[in-house]
């Protein structure tokens, strides 16, 4: 678990095990215009968590490196405009990566950032859906289904063809495997 100081920026991290919290550790402070982000593997290095900041003013995005409770390394990796709000941390590119993912607060767009060795290795855009429209989280490499999305890129790209909005570059098609009509994917309940 993950803790933050409201007042001073400090950074806490606490072991759990069997419902019980069996370590803490001080792991640094950044400054209150950084924002927490979200955890992945974003350096590669096997049995790592990595923390993605960002800064509010400036769009700045930096990894923090953390293995064995210890800030091993950080990274700016960029900025983005202030615009493209947080959306989450998925694998985005392929099982077993940490890739950002962002979405335009005007235009309701998002687009996903692929990010290896504490570098962004390339973007792509995931179609965008009205502003209306909630993201609710991402699968955890779900496998796919007979008449189910199989991947996150699925997942906008369904909202797209519905939502309000148009994707932007061409990913407004029905992915392969999935029922035509995807909307009751969206709006009702599974049993």
């Amino acid at each position: 678990m993950l803790l933050r100081n409201a007042n001073t920026g400090g950074l806490e991290v606490y072991d759990i095990a069997n419902n019980q919290i069996t370590n803490a550790a001080f792991i640094g402070a950044v400054g209150l215009d950084w924002q927490f982000s979200g955890v992945g593997n974003f350096s590669g290095v096997p049995g790592e968590t990595d923390l993605l900041l960002r800064n509010s003013s400036t769009g700045a995005l930096e990894v923090y490196d953390i293995n064995n409770n210890q800030l091993t390394n950080a990274a700016s990796i960029g900025a983005v405009g202030l615009d493209w709000q947080f959306a989450g941390v998925a694998a985005a590119r392929r099982a077993g990566t940490s890739d950002l993912i962002l979405r335009n607060v005007n235009t309701g767009a998002f687009e996903a950032y692929n990010i290896a060795n504490n570098q962004i290795i390339g973007a792509a855009s995931l179609g965008q859906v009205g502003l209306e429209w909630q993201l609710g989280g991402f699968a955890a490499d779900a496998a796919p289904a007979s008449g189910s999305l199989g991947s996150n890129a699925q997942l906008v790209q369904a909202m797209a063809g519905f939502g309000g909005g148009s994707a932007a570059d061409g990913f407004n098609v029905a992915p392969l495997g999935a029922d035509a009509s995807q909307q009751s994917f969206l709006t009702q309940p599974h049993a």
